[in-house]
This record gives C-alpha cells, sequence and structure tokens, in this order.
C-alpha cells in the first residue's frame, strides 16, 4: 500500500484490518479539507506523545469513531469548540485500522487512495 504518511518500522500494526464501514472524523473544514486528515504527528511534529497506547505509530494514524455520538461528544473540549463532524465511508484501498482507546475509536492508517471529497460533513 501507498500510504500517506510516512510510517516508522512495524507501522501499521500486524493486527490492523482493511478499512470498511461508515466512520466519523472531527473537522474543522467545511466541505472537510485535506488537512482533516492529517496524523497528530503531521499537526505536531514536535510534541511528544505520552500515555496508555500512545507510540509513534498511533501518533501517525487518524483518529475515527464508529459511533457519531461519541464523536459529537467530544464537540464539547475547547479545542473541537467550532469544529464539526464528517462522515467517511472507507473501504480497503483507503488502507487499515485497528480498534484502540474508547469503545468507539479506531486508529487508521491512511492509503494515498482514500478521496477526501467523498467526506461529508453532517448535521448534529
Amino acid at each position: 500500500m501507498n500510504w500517506y504518511e510516512q510510517l516508522p518500522p512495524l507501522c501499521p500494526p500486524t493486527d490492523a484490518v482493511p478499512c470498511e464501514g461508515t466512520y466519523y472524523r472531527i473537522a474543522k473544514g467545511n466541505p472537510a479539507n485535506d488537512s482533516d486528515f492529517f496524523s497528530q504527528r503531521r499537526l505536531q511534529p514536535d510534541k511528544t506523545f505520552t500515555g496508555l497506547g500512545a507510540d509513534e505509530c498511533i501518533a501517525r494514524a487518524i483518529s475515527l469513531f464508529s459511533d457519531v455520538n461519541d464523536a459529537t461528544l467530544r464537540l464539547k473540549l475547547p479545542k473541537f469548540r467550532h469544529a464539526n463532524i464528517a462522515e467517511v465511508t472507507l473501504t480497503p484501498k483507503d488502507g487499515v485500522m485497528k480498534k484502540t482507546f474508547s469503545a468507539s475509536h479506531y486508529s487508521w492508517w491512511r492509503t494515498t487512495s482514500f478521496e477526501v471529497s467523498q467526506a461529508k460533513v453532517i448535521g448534529i
């Protein structure tokens, strides 16, 4: 696969599975744009990520939620106060993902095949 971002060795993890289904992403743009689908590492190249399960591979993944309500709850956080929810339907060509952290949170390693134009900002 051609990854959208440079990934460290052994990334994505071997237990990541091909993308399939509809997911939700917090997006600043309306419509969503390419920068709404950058990893935390790309957004904050000098930051040290800490916490349970946080490693360089996870830092280069994109957070998605399988439950729109979980994504919507994040909009109450100050850093997401003026953000939106983008809905994306992913297929295996879009990359691989792994369930991480909270109940409906997934880490997604994006390929160059993902088309940002298919992301739809939804009303909440």
